[in-house]
C-alpha cells in the first residue's frame, strides 16, 4: 500500500534542477506538481510557482539581499 504524496506546489513556468541522487540536470515545466522537497528546495524564484512559493525551512538562503541603509 503506498502513501499518497502530497504536492508541495505547481509550476507556472518551466525551471531547471539537479536530480539529487543522480546529481544530472533536467527541466521541470510549467504546469508540473514538486512532490520532492529537496527539488522544492532548487526553486528559489518565487515567480516560478504557480499561486505562491512553498513555506521554505528556517535559515534556508534565497531572494534578495537588504537594503543598506545611511544610518
Amino acid at each position: 500500500m503506498s502513501a499518497a504524496v502530497r504536492a508541495l506546489g505547481v509550476l507556472g513556468a518551466a525551471v531547471h534542477v539537479i536530480d539529487p541522487e543522480t546529481r544530472t540536470a533536467f527541466v521541470i515545466g510549467p504546469g508540473e506538481e514538486v512532490t520532492d522537497p529537496a527539488i522544492a528546495q532548487q526553486i528559489t524564484n518565487p515567480r516560478c510557482w504557480k499561486d505562491c512559493a512553498p513555506a521554505r525551512p528556517a535559515g534556508s538562503r534565497g531572494g534578495k539581499k537588504p537594503k543598506a541603509t545611511d544610518d
